[in-house]
């Protein structure tokens, strides 16, 4: 695949050798291919990886999933596709109050410290039926995908990669779950109408800024539980480690980046570590990615995970409801909820 070949050759030699230390600098790679298969051991030490790169880094990479190369590359070129549709096109899909549809640039600003990122997205999610239970009682983040007309095939695409990311999430929280002796359908049975959102982003190429109050993606932590990133050769994506210094997570060829989310975190009582990452595209060049933000039904209750609080370590955080958790974290970072809000 042409996307990561050549020059990462290096970069990816080393995310896979390199072991993971408290000021980590490079990011683990994980092959789940024993996720999907009978042999209980070796799932047992693909869920040890998962744990310790997640209580030292909070971000590793997982090769081995049943994404296959073409439907990776698929997904890149319907993004690039996307963002070539006339602003007519995009705009009569303008993001809807369910967060699906087109983001124009200047929607986003994870922090006021920073200036809007330089970005544009389209986003789809859980494809919710008019019965559901969700939309009846017309609860946040729960609706209706909006789609391009006349893209039928882009969307078939689009809806086939958005499947086999979801099982691939799937996977991997069941990795959690034995790494935390916890039944190992735990997580997919809150995982049924869930709030599993995909998004295409378009970085255009940005001027060095000696202020460092520009990025594409200004540095933050995901809110939920975990993200599956693909992204393109181009670069960018960085993460900061405990020392303060920020690390290259580049594409590596067929590779995921999975990182924790806030939710997790609080979900696994400050086992797992949600850490801050950014992007940055001084490139020259267009830079694509498609995160999937991968979590559960509206109506989850995050409480302190069996097995994560004991003598001296009771629960750090409150039980919260996810959906509401989740949905008050977009109301306060996109213009156009603060705007409906006012």
């Amino acid at each position: 695949m042409a996307e990561c070949n050549g020059r990462l050759s290096s970069v990816a030699l080393t995310a896979m050798t390199a072991p993971a230390t408290r000021d980590f600098t490079s990011i683990p790679l994980i092959d789940v291919g024993p996720l999907y298969g009978k042999d209980e051991a070796a799932a047992r030490t693909v869920a040890a990886e998962i744990k310790r790169a997640s209580i030292e880094i909070g971000f590793f990479y997982v090769t081995g999933h049943n994404v296959s190369r073409g439907r990776m590359q698929g997904i890149l070129e319907a993004a690039r596709k996307f963002f070539t549709f006339p602003d007519e096109k995009r705009l009569a899909i303008k993001v809807n109050a369910a967060h699906r549809g087109y983001v124009p640039y200047a929607e986003s600003t994870l922090d006021r410290a920073y200036a809007v990122d330089l970005k544009h997205s389209f986003n789809f999610a859980w494809p919710f039926k008019p019965e559901d239970p969700e939309i009846l009682a017309g609860k946040p983040l729960c609706g209706f995908n909006q789609w391009p007309e006349g893209e039928d095939d882009w969307r078939r695409e689009v809806e086939a990669y958005y499947a086999d990311t979801f099982e691939l999430g799937q996977r991997v929280l069941e990795g959690f779950a034995i790494a935390l002796d916890l039944p190992r359908s735990y997580f997919r049975e809150r995982y049924k109408r869930p709030l599993v959102r995909t998004r295409l982003l378009y970085y255009p190429t940005q001027a060095p800024d000696p202020e460092g109050k520009q990025f594409g993606c200004a540095p933050h932590t995901d809110w939920g539980a975990i993200t599956l990133l693909w992204q393109d050769d181009v670069g960018g994506l960085q993460v900061r480690n405990r020392a303060g210094q920020w690390i290259d997570a580049p594409c590596i060829e067929g590779a995921f980046v999975v990182n924790i989310g806030d939710m997790l975190a609080r979900w696994s009582n400050e086992l797992f570590v949600s850490t801050p990452h950014r992007v940055i595209n001084t490139s020259g060049r267009e830079r694509y990615s498609v995160p999937t933000f991968y979590d559960p039904d509206f109506d989850t209750v995050v409480e302190c995970l069996p097995n994560c609080s004991g003598p001296g370590n009771p629960p750090k955080h409150p039980p919260c409801i996810a959906g509401e958790y989740i949905a008050a974290k977009y109301d306060n970072a996109y213009t156009y909820r603060r705007q409906a809000k006012a």
